[in-house]
């Protein structure tokens, strides 16, 4: 059985790997708050254990069964997510922290029973799919807002944020997922989106922009 140490590491990998091509030690060491010899002997330790492909001055990968487990943890993890929005009253900012210690010690029985009891939901309260049993993720065909240009319309699929701040502003916007949208205008130099939703225009930071995946739509 792993530790929760080590599960968190290869949660770390899995969610650098979905926006980088390379995962180095460094970007471990910064998303985990260790240092870089810390984060070091874990890597080597795991990959001791098959769970992480890492050779001497090359990024950091996770191997099949390394990418299973992930998978495994990513399904425990976004379940609880959405038993604590649908059935214990959360909102979807506020699931964090307990979702992040329930994750560790729950069985796969009770993971399983989870799914029957919300009735196998595809994804959790911020947009993201949940993995098969197996741990097989089937990602969504999507683009940042950020990116989409003016006259450009979307359909919110996922909050790609951890910082509950950010969330609920998100949310506050009415920028949650599967919500629909337009992009009016986009200020230069990183300036920020007008965007169009539910009769209104709402002005949408940059950086947030960039932390909303989005399906695009035809006009």
């Amino acid at each position: 059985m792993l530790s929760e140490s080590s599960e968190m590491y290869l949660q770390a990998v899995f969610r650098l790997s979905e926006k980088n091509s390379e995962v180095t030690i460094g970007q471990i060491a910064d998303a985990m708050g260790h240092s870089l010899s810390t984060v070091s002997e874990k890597v080597r330790r795991l990959t001791d254990q098959g769970l992480l492909l890492h050779e001497w001055r090359e990024g950091v990968a996770l191997s099949e069964e390394g990418e299973r487990v992930a998978g495994k943890l990513l399904r425990k993890r976004r379940l609880i997510e959405t038993f604590l929005v649908r059935m214990a009253g959360y909102l979807p900012y506020e699931v964090h922290e307990d979702a992040c210690r329930l994750e560790h010690v729950i069985s796969e029985r009770l993971t399983e029973a989870l799914d029957r009891m919300l009735d196998y939901p595809r994804s959790d309260p911020h947009g993201h799919p949940i993995p098969s049993s197996e741990g097989e993720l089937n990602k969504k065909d999507t683009v940042l807002l950020s990116t989409i240009g003016p006259g450009d319309q979307a359909r919110v699929a996922a909050i790609c944020t951890r910082d509950a701040k950010m969330m609920k502003y998100i949310n506050e916007l009415g920028l949650r997922p599967d919500s629909t949208c337009r992009v009016i205008e986009k200020a230069p130099f990183d300036g920020p989106l007008t965007v169009a939703m539910n009769g209104k225009n709402v002005a949408v930071a940059a950086s947030l922009a960039s932390l909303i995946e989005v399906e695009t739509l035809d006009s």
